[in-house]
């Protein structure tokens, strides 16, 4: 069954956080580009994949196909938290941007409740 991305919380929730980090990615991006001159592009592209695949598979009728979407949104949430962190411990960004690493961790959380809803709970893997 196909879902309305638009009326799902976990896709509104992704791109807010897109806009988020990229409001963040445009403040620092000199630090960004002296501490690493790929990461602010990475951080972006692995950002703004998450409510992409999360939007697309949503409009797949096929459960498999909508959780493949679902797992490379979260595989992006492991990358973009991870991304923040060593951006944080490189202080490329200031250390009072943590609320975004935990919408990532919140996002990633969502992100395995959908997949697990739409395989109609055949998905016994828990979120880390």
């Amino acid at each position: 069954m196909a879902h309305n991305p638009h009326a799902l919380q976990v896709v509104q929730r992704a791109l807010a956080l897109s806009v988020d980090v990229h409001r963040l990615a445009d403040r620092c991006h000199e630090s960004m580009a002296r501490v690493s001159p790929g990461m602010r592009n990475q951080l972006l592209r692995a950002v703004n994949s998450i409510a992409l695949n999360l939007a697309e598979g949503a409009g797949y009728q096929s459960p498999s196909r909508t959780a493949s979407f679902c797992t490379t949104a979260i595989g992006s949430c492991n990358e973009v938290e991870l991304q923040l962190r060593l951006a944080r411990a490189l202080n490329a960004i200031p250390d009072d941007y943590d609320v975004l690493i935990d919408e990532v961790v919140e996002i990633r959380k969502m992100s395995y409740g959908f997949r697990k809803h739409v395989l109609g709970r055949r998905d016994k893997a828990a979120p880390p």
